[in-house]
């Protein structure tokens, strides 16, 4: 976690996660936030789901681990926009495990 977010006295939340901006992002890509150490947060695009969903086995030991499916929707939250809560709708926010 970088220090900033660190040295910020953040009160627990019951159903929020604290998400960082990544700062490697690539041009063309929007909202990419650090879940963890190695999970990366990013908007759900079908056709990036189709593509994982896919994928042929012998090709996934050399792609980032995908891991949306069928998860309850974890939306941005209004309390500040590196909040995440749980929404209820169906999965609308993609994890996708970093190299």
């Amino acid at each position: 976690m970088s220090p900033a977010f660190r040295a910020m006295d953040v009160e627990p939340r019951a159903k929020g996660v604290l998400l960082e901006p990544f700062i490697h992002q690539v041009g063309g890509h929007s909202c990419v936030l650090r879940f963890n150490e190695t999970t990366l947060c990013k908007p759900l695009v079908p056709r990036e789901h189709q593509f994982y969903e896919t994928l042929p086995a012998e090709m996934r030991r050399f792609t980032p681990q995908y891991k949306a499916g069928g998860q309850q929707g974890r939306t941005l939250s209004d309390r500040g926009p590196e909040v995440w809560e749980e929404s209820g709708q169906p999965g609308c926010q993609a994890l996708v495990d970093t190299c």
